[in-house]
């Protein structure tokens, strides 16, 4: 998912994925039964048990865009999707590392080796109610996922990349997909063989080639369930109106400024209890804050945008926020000197993780820029020289208060597939080195003005497309300076944050910014940012290789194995060598809670999971007579 998603640095591999290298010898074995680990963590009770006393205030560091998962990806528009839209299957809130478990339907029957899916949907899951269903309870059954998918890839509907989760993959899809751009309508109500509702609960999906992250695909907050009348009711205002099974609903929006979620009358509720299993643990405090409880407990969910790290933090401070999730690297380092929360702090009840994002972070070139794309010698020399220009340990270490990693590759910490050994062999500052390889390939100061022309003395000039919101002044001037140094005009453009990335999917930019956090934990998902295939709203660098290519679609049909791991550091070396993306960081970041808060833990997944917080009102009323 663009921008945005948590780890610890501690686990360098997700190991959930690995349990289903069995599978491949079990071919109708069901992934219930075979895999232990994988239990239903959270059992459904009919019962509404929160308490709309209960509020917590949190905040966005940068605006949403919309309530539609066909339409949206970036990170801050999830968060609220993730808690309003089900998917098929979730992870487990406590259990480390991820652990698949059932959300609207049990885990997945697996056949035909890894290429068809079998899921049963549990009875007795109600939509929010909302106009469109005209006074009638609506239940959730399985075809409301076969729409919901294939909106996915409809491009009249699809304003996201996440086709790349279904397309090329699903039998029948791709063929509907060609008639629905020939003919400018794609028909929800063909058939196809590839996805199917074999009756009221069950659903059917057919794979042309095995692909072992089907589950993880389908626990992804992009593919929450939608109602079809829903959609078609509203039209193009559905981002105003989200209307799904989950613990939340949408009571007011105010664009870019704030948003508030009510309990989902509706909603079944849950009681939590974690998974136990070898090499599965969890926050066993956490855990027992958890223990007997009904969720969600909170009546309203109250959410803020503020852009500025110093607001955010003064409002943590004044009691004006419950959670600060993303605390920013300057206050980070202020209350946990050497990762500790410092003394005043503890004294003081707030509650501190620090947890390692499976997110990484980049700068990216389009290469369909006739400037700084392509593939000629010339160019591919011009991004190394920008790379060598760029100083990663500077942004880390003085930018960054070293809140994060040296990315060295495509991959993020955590998933499957990421070799905490892997070194970029471009990985390193030295402008000297930019230098020789610009005056050996021919990029000049031909007019003696002190910067560089391209070979053959055409102009050469570079926009650096940046986001507002969170300040990025230091980052701008590290660019700035970089630049300079290697002689290459360097300007910077700078949008808000939803038309940053309109323009970065659209392909309506030269050098951006870039982060990539995970929609499910294993390589594939990163990978595919730089298949050829994907060029476009997900492969936004239009990176296209023929062996990256073919290296991809290898390791897209295999389980976990050294084998696979080999081709993704293979993969790696090919980005290196070319340079689509210049690396920066795998951050890791602070979050912090108020001491009237209970149950809360920063998840991998980096979704905000609100239904399992609690509020302890005592202890807010007591804090707030002190002051």
């Amino acid at each position: 998912m663009p921008f945005g998603r948590p780890q610890r640095v501690i686990l360098p591999v997700c190991h959930a994925v690995p349990r289903y290298q069995r599978l491949q010898t079990m071919k109708t074995a069901n992934l219930a039964g075979l895999v232990g680990v994988l239990l239903l963590a959270v059992s459904p009770v009919q019962a509404q048990s929160a308490d709309p006393a209960k509020t917590i205030r949190t905040y966005f560091e940068a605006p949403e865009s919309g309530f539609d998962p066909a339409k949206y990806s970036d990170h801050y528009s999830g968060e609220i999707n993730s808690s309003i839209f089900e998917p098929l299957l979730a992870y487990d809130y406590l259990a480390r590392p991820q652990t698949l478990i059932p959300r609207t339907a049990d885990l997945p029957e697996i056949r035909d080796e890894g290429k068809t899916f079998i899921y049963k949907i549990k009875p007795g899951i109600y939509f929010a109610d909302d106009p469109a269903f005209k006074g009638k309870k609506r239940e959730l059954v399985a075809q409301d996922y076969v729409y919901t998918i294939q909106r996915l890839v409809d491009p009249a509907s699809r304003g996201a990349p996440w086709d790349f989760m279904f397309k090329g993959k699903v039998i029948g899809l791709d063929e509907k997909l060609a008639e629905a751009v020939k003919s400018g309508k794609f028909d929800y109500d063909k058939p196809i063989e590839g996805l199917k509702a074999l009756d009221r609960y069950t659903l059917q999906i057919k794979l042309k080639r095995p692909d072992y992250n089907m589950p993880y695909i389908t626990a992804a907050p992009a593919t929450g369930v939608v109602a079809r009348e829903v959609i078609e009711h509203y039209g193009d205002a559905s981002e105003a109106h989200p209307v799904g099974t989950g613990p939340y609903m949408l009571k007011s929006w105010q664009r870019r400024n704030r948003i508030i979620l009510v309990a989902n009358p509706n909603f079944r509720g849950y009681r939590y209890e974690p998974v136990k299993a070898p090499g599965v643990t969890f926050d066993a405090k956490i855990a027992a804050e958890l223990a007997g409880k009904t969720f969600p407990r909170v009546g309203t969910i109250d959410i803020r945008v503020i852009e500025t790290p110093q607001a955010s933090w003064l409002s943590f401070q004044n009691g004006q926020l419950d959670t600060h999730p993303r605390l920013g690297f300057n206050y980070a380092r202020l209350i946990a000197p050497g990762d500790k929360l410092a003394q005043k702090y503890q004294q003081m009840g707030w509650r501190y993780y620090r947890e390692a994002e499976a997110d990484i972070t980049y700068y990216q070139f389009n290469m369909d820029d006739p400037v700084v794309g392509g593939s000629s010698v010339e160019k591919i020399a011009l991004r190394r020289a920008i790379n060598y220009a760029y100083n990663q340990m500077a942004e880390l270490m003085i930018i960054r208060n070293g809140q994060g990693l040296l990315a060295q590759s495509p991959l993020a910490p955590q998933i499957n597939g990421y070799d905490p050994n892997f070194k970029n062999v471009l990985g390193r500052f030295s402008p000297a080195r930019g230098n020789a390889l610009l005056d050996r390939f021919g990029y000049k100061d031909c007019d003696g003005d002190g910067w560089r022309e391209q070979p053959g003395c055409k102009p050469l000039a570079i926009k650096l497309m940046m986001s507002t919101g969170s300040d990025g002044r230091d980052q701008e001037e590290l660019m700035l300076k970089g630049f300079n140094a290697i002689k290459i005009k360097l300007s910077i453009e700078k949008m808000n944050f939803s038309d940053f990335l309109k323009n970065r999917q659209g392909g309506t930019y030269q050098f951006a910014g870039g982060a990539w956090g995970q929609d499910y934990p294993d390589a594939e998902n990163f990978m595919q940012l730089l298949y050829g295939p994907n060029a476009g709203p997900v492969n936004e660098a239009r990176f296209r290789n023929k062996d990256f290519d073919k290296l991809y679609e290898q390791i897209a049909s295999e389980q976990p194995s050294e084998a696979r791991n080999e081709r993704l550091r293979d993969m790696s070396r090919i980005v290196a060598a070319h340079v689509p993306w210049i690396y920066s960081v795998n951050r890791i970041r602070t979050h912090i809670a108020q001491p009237w808060v209970v149950g809360y833990k920063p998840h991998p997944d980096n979704m905000p999971h609100w239904m399992f917080l609690d509020v302890d009102l005592d202890k807010q009323k007591a804090a707030a007579a002190k002051k």
